[in-house]
């Protein structure tokens, strides 16, 4: 029976290892490309009423004045 080394079956598996760290970055950036031209740099919309809840108007900072 042969004997095995390791740096025989490490060299083989760091190469496979790096090809597919190399494709999942490439196909990362893509997706998130295809999102961003999408949506583009909008904000988010704020989230909707929750049911039950009073909505309060917003009213505008006082001033203090004379």
């Amino acid at each position: 029976m042969a004997q095995t080394n390791l740096c025989s079956i490490s060299v083989p598996f760091l190469i496979l290892l790096m090809i597919a760290f190399n494709f999942s970055a490439q196909i990362t950036p893509v997706s998130a490309d295809l999102k961003m031209r999408k949506l583009g740099l909008m904000p988010s919309p704020p989230p909707p009423p929750q049911p039950g809840k009073p909505q309060h108007p917003r009213h505008p900072p006082r001033q203090d004045g004379p």
